[in-house]
């Protein structure tokens, strides 16, 4: 009997303390289901496409008491098989699929003002320099400090980090430090309301690049402007607008022909509009993105001692520059981009939500080269680079500009429960020459014979549940 009185007292005890400390336990279980053919990279004829599943598996606890809250997210981000403790009857665990992905606390300094300290989320406006990049199987979050201050219906945040390599005794040790990894990352961001269905943001980032070899860290300032009116949870039927606008500056961490680090000077810019109608069922809208780069044709020498390119950082890269088929997210590289191009890409989207619980979504993308890139003739085996400046009948040298395909991508979200989500989605791209060109050269140089290309397409389907256990 005292045993039972004893364990009646315990828990309500326990009772009591979560009354004054709110304590929530959560998890995310999310598998997916892809078929990958040309994803990222075009692919030619006869290749084989490939299957596969990964999962994220998260538990979270949030933890909240008087003056601050805090937060730990355990994950574990995997390739199904993809164990690397195995033997040849099992598999027993991989040993980098386990990690943390958010632990932070949260100090109320008073009602308006808060400091954020630890691994943590930033995702914000069209997600363009700052992304929590939730399509990645692990998701992307930032160590770093950030201050929050809410006025009326303006806020301010002043976000700061600075990374290092090291051991689990807390010392650094940057001898292997990857000189494209952002050293630093800070960021002043201003939002406010203006009325009930528009709002203003502007974005001021300063971050950096660390060259190894000097020890130098190089700044690029990134500035930018967001203006969005009838989106999200308080939109209504009518007219729908998003504009962003973005310049960036600062120091390459790549050198120039006068071996000096390169300069930079580059922009993004992104327009979209519609109309939302028949109850809020129905969205149509067009819009386009226009991003910087490099004329091939420009002698100049102080501009081709200057980056003329976009670093997206930690920007979202599915919904954007293409669409899912992912042929233009990195720019600069010949495979993956543009050849450091600039680029134009003009979109028409609409949705129609089918039930309260359901809707399905369609895009079409028609991306263009709208600077002059050096052609080039083949991809050197060894070092994978473009090799062999194409040259015309008179020997002048012959430049990539234009359309670079047409992609199309459809996909339907299904909220089964509260707790469980359901999505599925199917691109698909046609390359232009140029684009083939770009990624694998001539397979004859000498009578100018492309290799032929395959059917570029990318299916995937995804079951999400967050159940909510405490």
């Amino acid at each position: 009997m005292n045993k039972r009185i004893l364990t009646i007292a315990l828990l309500l005890s326990s009772i009591v303390t979560i009354s004054t400390a709110q304590l929530n336990i959560s998890g995310e279980l999310r598998s997916r289901g892809i078929v990958d053919h040309g994803f990222k990279v075009p692919v030619l004829k006869d290749t084989d496409a490939k299957a596969y599943f990964d999962q994220r598996t998260r538990i979270k606890f949030d933890y909240s008491k008087d003056r601050y809250s805090t937060c730990i997210t355990l994950q574990d981000a995997r390739m199904w098989g993809g164990d690397d403790i195995v033997n040849k009857v099992g598999a027993f665990g991989n040993s980098s699929s386990f990690g943390l992905y958010e632990a932070w606390v949260k100090l109320n300094i008073n009602d308006q003002s808060s400091l954020k300290v630890g691994r943590q989320e930033w995702n914000y406006d069209d997600m363009r320099i700052l992304s929590f990049r939730d399509w990645l199987t692990a998701g992307q979050s930032y160590d770093g400090l950030l201050y929050e201050l809410k006025s009326g219906k303006s806020k301010l945040e002043i976000g700061l980090s600075y990374n290092n390599d090291g051991n689990r005794q807390g010392i650094p040790d940057n001898s292997d430090w990857d000189p494209l990894k952002l050293k630093t990352m800070n960021f002043v961001r201003w939002h406010r309301m203006l009325g009930q269905k528009t709002n203003i943001a502007a974005i001021a980032t300063l971050s950096g690049k660390m060259d190894t070899t000097k020890d130098n860290l190089l700044a690029t300032g990134t500035h930018g402007i967001n203006l969005l009116h009838n989106y999200g949870k308080k939109g209504t039927d009518g007219f729908l607008m998003r504009a962003s606008a973005y310049y960036q500056h600062g120091t390459d961490v790549n050198r120039g022909s006068d071996n000096s680090y390169k300069s930079i000077s580059a922009y993004l810019i992104s327009f979209e509009a519609g109309l939302r109608t028949l109850n809020k069922k129905l969205e149509l809208k067009a819009g386009a993105e226009i991003i910087s780069g490099h004329d091939y044709k420009n002698t100049d020498g102080d501009y081709n001692n200057t980056r003329h390119t976009f670093d997206m950082q930690y920007s979202a890269i599915l919904p954007y520059y293409g669409g899912n088929m992912n042929h233009f997210v990195f720019q600069e590289s010949y495979k993956l981009g543009t050849k450091s191009g600039a680029y134009f890409d003009p979109y028409i989207k609409a949705k129609y939500r089918y039930s309260k619980k359901g809707f399905v979504e369609a895009a079409f993308f028609l991306p263009y080269l709208t600077s002059d890139v050096r052609a080039h003739t083949a991809i050197d085996p060894v070092t994978k680079k473009p090799t062999g400046g194409e040259v015309d009948e008179n020997g002048n040298p012959v430049f990539w500009k234009g359309n670079l395909g047409q992609y199309f991508d459809v996909k339907t979200v299904y909220q089964l429960s509260p707790d469980i989500n359901l999505k599925a989605g199917f691109s698909y791209g046609a390359i232009t020459d140029i684009k083939n060109q770009m990624v694998y050269g001539y397979k004859d140089a000498a009578n100018k014979e492309l290799y032929e290309a395959g059917h570029n397409y990318f299916g995937w389907i995804m079951l999400t549940v967050k159940p909510k256990f405490l």
